[in-house]
């Protein structure tokens, strides 16, 4: 085999693994980051990504207060400060606002270790927008590594997982396609990750709201209790004396 070709089956075979590491692995390799919880208690807790995304953040709101459904969003700080209005709504609501970064670039993963930046201004802009500081980060695209975990952990924020709803929801599948492979996916104490938004874009998700209407009923016949992302893991959804952790903790390069 050439030289150059081997060294290209190299460099793949390290990105490869890289990227496997760091966004698909489910084993915990850097540190604490759930996706679920053991229990044979019939619970789940539903998440939304990349909102808010007017009318579909907002049709979302509709079908979670029509079943008395609290659940858990993850945003971007760009979309907040978009939408402040609604993401005061999701809030005054009783769901769980969780920071998603602030800029929801992919490039971002590979350019600072610890992600400095955008863990801190997401949170300042959950914190001016609802009044809280968040306790709770999802980073895009379920990105980890011990770098990152370990800064998480400085500024007092809980990294959180979860599982993906559809394999098929990126695609923008119908709502009974996304319903039909979320249901599959269902397990006691199972975190289940939806989008309502698209990174810091927008788009249509008229599919993954309309899931949400059709797996609520059914899985409440099943008997599951939907908590919020805080419930389930048994940790707080918003800080206290964020500065104080910081202070003494924050890990800097």
């Amino acid at each position: 085999m050439p030289i150059a070709l081997t060294i290209l089956i190299v460099i793949f075979l390290i990105i490869a693994l890289t990227y496997y590491l760091t966004v698909w692995s489910k084993a915990q390799l850097f540190g604490y980051f759930p996706d679920s919880i053991k229990t044979d208690r019939k619970v789940i807790a539903l998440s939304f990504d990349d909102g808010p995304n007017p009318p579909y953040t907002n049709t979302l709101l509709e079908i979670l207060k029509r079943h008395n459904v609290k659940a858990t969003f993850f945003m971007p700080g760009q979309n907040i400060e978009n939408f402040p209005d609604l993401v005061r709504e999701i809030y005054n609501d009783g769901h769980v606002i969780g920071s998603h970064s602030y800029s929801h670039k992919f490039s971002n993963n590979y350019q600072s270790l610890t992600f400095e930046k955008e863990i801190k201004r997401g949170g300042e802009i959950v914190a001016k927008t609802i009044g809280r500081q968040p306790a709770l980060y999802r980073p895009p695209w379920l990105f980890n590594q011990p770098f990152l975990l370990k800064n998480l952990k400085a500024h007092g924020l809980t990294p959180v997982s979860g599982f993906f709803s559809s394999n098929w929801e990126i695609w923008h599948a119908s709502a009974e396609r996304i319903a039909k492979d979320a249901l599959r996916t269902v397990k006691p104490g199972r975190i289940l990750i939806f989008h309502d938004g698209f990174d810091t874009k927008g788009g249509a998700r008229t599919g993954s709201v309309g899931a949400i209407d059709i797996i609520i009923p059914e899985l409440k016949k099943q008997g599951y209790e939907f908590l919020t992302v805080a419930e389930l893991l048994g940790v707080k959804a918003y800080q206290e004396n964020k500065e104080e952790i910081i202070g003494a903790n924050l890990i800097r390069f």
